[in-house]
């Protein structure tokens, strides 16, 4: 099992720029496991400005020889996380002239796609794929949605008084986390 991005250019093209996997057909590129960046950029006052929800899709594809069942995809959020995400199945419901097949496409990363239905991703929350054969491809929408208030609290909020000054005139840095890791656990038997 495989994660790939997507790509509009054709069936197995690459797609070096992990922002621009907006549906389409299989890249020949794989998801990079644990890797910064590698669905979403960081955080930015851009992005606040934006205040917009983000879409990604990725391809999920059985490599092995032998068919899968009761694959399950889930997400794993911490407490504190910043962002929240909704998943959704894309169907492979197109075909070129090839016999390839595709999902639905959109133009930005802002745009959400018409056919997907979305789930709020919770940690009891399954979205259940099934079987897939060997060499079966199912589409998966990710949307990000920034908490907007709780990214504006740690944009502003950098300094704090320090609690060993007793003029309170001094203050002393606010540390938060950099990174915010959110895996996507795909489960099979």
């Amino acid at each position: 099992m495989n994660l790939y991005y997507t790509t509009t250019v054709g069936y197995d093209s690459p797609q070096p720029n992990s922002d621009r996997s907006l549906g389409g057909y299989k890249s020949s590129t794989k998801v990079v496991n644990d890797d910064f960046g590698n669905l979403f950029d960081e955080l930015s006052v851009m992005t606040m400005k934006n205040n917009r929800d983000e879409y990604r899709a990725i391809i999920l594809r059985n490599d092995y020889d032998t068919p899968v069942a009761q694959v399950k995809v889930n997400v794993i959020i911490p407490e504190d996380a910043i962002c929240s995400y909704k998943m959704a199945i894309g169907v492979l419901n197109g075909k070129n002239k090839y016999n390839q097949k595709f999902m639905e496409n959109v133009e930005t990363v802002f745009g959400k796609p018409f056919h997907a239905k979305f789930v709020e991703m919770t940690a009891d929350t399954i979205l259940e794929i099934g079987r897939l054969n060997p060499g079966d491809e199912v589409g998966l929408w990710v949307c990000r949605h920034v908490d907007i208030e709780a990214a504006r609290h740690q944009f502003n909020d950098v300094c704090e008084p320090d609690p060993k000054d007793p003029t309170g005139r001094i203050y002393r840095p606010i540390t938060y986390p950099t990174t915010e890791s959110v895996d996507i656990a795909i489960s099979w038997i």
